[in-house]
């Protein structure tokens, strides 16, 4: 009886007292875990989700709209309605149309739901689409090991974002949205390779399909297709018949010479005023072939770096690439059981990663950026300065800073010097903490395989 009333007294001495210090300590410990803990992270997502919609719908109802090219698409898609296919005769107030037919198709849903003139409409559907978006990224971040909440925040504080979508209503915005979809659809056929084969190579078809309506829509989803060959390649078992059928079901769409010319019109200079990353360079540089061409070499010596040295690496494939390339010519799988791709828990943040830093790269090396090419790749930016190693007390203001260079108008020299800067940062940081890439496995996972 007296150890019961010892042990009920050292409980009651273990609790901490009801003291106003200590509901002030609770709430200090609770909000610094609804930052940095990862096991918040799972309440975050619903709550930023929510907040985007609410987001959205405030912008709208208090900043004026801004006309730039939206107009312009409904008076192309009015030409197709009526019947003209000739891409060199479509166009509008701003010029010649340069998207593809996903393009066409989608402004001219937009058309029939708002009449093409209610541009409240259509900024409500766009408000639609930025949550979706960041519901997607959400799923996306998701997958991510231990991610932390800060990363999550992030995807509500762009200005220049918001605006892109409900007061710019521009088309890269689908876009995103459906290399989100690819993004999520490859997630899951990483995570369920190893349990069931069908529903992997299921995954893989429709990822290719939503693939090839991205590249519909604008021709910037093309940054993505280094790292969806090698993903896809990887989840089919490095089986090359199931990896000719998901190439197949990206549709090879009967193109018109005209739009070539248009959309691929290499003779095209870019305008040195609307430059967002090269204003740092003299505009005579700027429009020179040579520029352009050293932009191309960098872009490509940088992502065959990645190639060899991360994304074929023994560490992920569990194979030398010798053996990758001599298993390539075999028609049956031979997928390593090492491969992490297929592994479910490391498998699904490597997509991301994967995915992730090749459109990255691609638009360190643009020709050209404009303001709404920040949608491009934005949803990732977050959770590549996570991967990379960068603190939240690092990667915030790192996040703000490019933020900012996103927010100059007109750009300057040191808005567009410093936002390659910080694009290259996050390059080099990124190859450079490969561990970062593969989870470590979780103790009682260790013990399992023992």
């Amino acid at each position: 009886m007296s150890s019961e009333v010892a042990k009920q007294r050292e409980e009651a001495e273990a609790k901490p007292e009801f003291t106003l210090k200590n509901v002030l300590l609770d709430i200090y410990n609770g909000a610094i875990a609804l930052v940095i803990n990862p096991q918040c992270a799972v309440v975050t997502y619903p709550i930023v989700i929510c907040l985007a919609s609410i987001l959205t719908k405030y912008v709208i109802a208090n900043i004026p709209y801004t006309e730039i090219d939206y107009r312009t698409y409904m008076q192309q898609v009015s030409l197709v309605e009526a019947g003209e296919i000739r891409y060199d005769a479509i166009g509008g107030d701003t010029g010649p149309i340069v998207y593809p037919g996903g393009f066409v198709q989608i402004y001219l849903f937009l058309k029939w739901i708002t009449g093409g003139e209610s541009i409240a409409e259509a900024q409500m559907l766009f408000s639609y689409l930025f949550t979706g978006c960041v519901a997607f990224t959400c799923v996306v971040y998701a997958n991510i090991v231990d991610v932390q909440p800060w990363v999550v925040y992030l995807l509500l504080g762009s200005k220049r974002l918001v605006s892109i979508y409900v007061l710019r209503l521009f088309n890269d915005c689908w876009t995103t949205a459906a290399v989100l979809g690819v993004v999520v659809l490859l997630q899951q056929a990483s995570a369920y390779n190893r349990s069931s084969k069908a529903i992997a190579f299921g995954l893989c078809l429709i990822a290719a399909d939503l693939y090839s309506i991205a590249i519909s829509i604008k021709m910037n989803a093309l940054l993505y297709a280094p790292a969806f060959l090698i993903v896809t390649y990887f989840l089919v078992d490095e089986n090359l018949l199931k990896f000719i059928a998901v190439l197949v079901v990206i549709p090879a769409q009967e193109i018109r010479w005209s739009y070539i010319n248009q959309a691929f019109n290499f003779k095209r200079k870019f305008l040195y005023e609307w430059t967002v990353n090269w204003r740092f360079v003299p505009e005579a540089t700027f429009l020179s072939d040579k520029f352009s061409n050293i932009l191309l070499v960098l872009h490509v010596s940088v992502l065959l770096v990645f190639v060899f040295t991360r994304f074929l690496s023994p560490r992920i494939t569990g194979k030398s690439i010798g053996q990758l390339i001599k298993d390539a010519f075999r028609p049956s799988a031979t997928i390593s059981p090492a491969n992490k791709l297929t592994d479910e828990v490391a498998g699904p943040q490597l997509v991301f990663v994967i995915m992730a830093i090749t459109n990255v790269i691609g638009v360190l090396f643009s020709r050209s950026l404009h303001y709404q090419f920040l949608s491009w790749y934005a949803w990732c930016l977050p959770g590549l300065l996570f991967v990379a190693g960068f603190p939240v007390w690092l990667g915030v203001p790192v996040w703000l800073v490019h933020e900012w260079c996103w927010n100059v108008f007109p750009s300057t020299e040191a808005s567009s010097g410093v936002l390659v800067g910080l694009l290259t940062v996050v390059v080099g940081a990124t190859w450079w903490n490969f561990d970062r890439w593969l989870p470590k496995p979780k103790v009682e996972d260790v013990k399992k395989n023992e």
